[in-house]
């Protein structure tokens, strides 16, 4: 599976929406300095989640997008989805024929059952994983994956609970 450039700064983007929670606006230009992309990307991404409903734009002086459900409620499959994100394409086999009309393994591929499995697998993992998942320390995420890679595809891994970002005024009493 290969994850583009969009899928990643999408991510990324929509992560600080999650960071600041629901119903707080975060300005396109404190995600494209946060970031380290320009605002015209930035806000192209988040008219895209605007457009896919993970989002809502707020204006005013405080304005900016935030998030319209929480970051329990969205999974990672929601963000890919409008972004273009498919590992495995119902028609892939009618994509790489060579030079005839149809695949000439059709009857009998063994490479299909494959690559049905791992876009199963991973299929699953977007599925389960959330926004909220995706906040813990690194750490926290690997031992969650791992967990969760060794359960059946119907149950859920326990998941730790994900703090609270402190108020600004809290982080800024702190940083000083």
């Amino acid at each position: 599976m290969k994850i583009s450039k969009q899928e990643e700064y999408g991510l990324r983007c929509i992560l600080q929406l999650a960071r600041a929670g629901v119903g707080r606006a975060v300005s396109v230009r404190e995600i494209a300095a946060q970031e380290g992309l320009s605002a015209d990307y930035v806000t192209k991404l988040l008219v895209t989640f605007r457009r896919a409903g993970l989002i809502e734009s707020v204006r005013g002086i405080n304005g900016g997008y935030c998030l319209r459900r929480s970051a329990e409620q969205i999974h990672l499959s929601d963000v890919l989805r409008p972004l273009g994100g498919f590992f495995y394409p119902k028609d892939l086999c009618s994509e790489y024929p060579g030079k005839l009309e149809a695949c000439s393994h059709v009857g009998g591929c063994g490479i299909r059952p494959v690559w049905a499995l791992l876009a199963r697998q991973i299929y699953t993992t977007l599925n389960r994983t959330t926004l909220a998942d995706m906040l813990m320390e690194e750490k926290e995420v690997e031992q969650l994956m791992a967990s969760r890679a060794s359960q059946p595809a119907g149950s859920a891994a326990p998941r730790p609970q994900v703090p609270a970002s402190p108020t600004p005024a809290v982080a800024a009493s702190a940083a000083g």
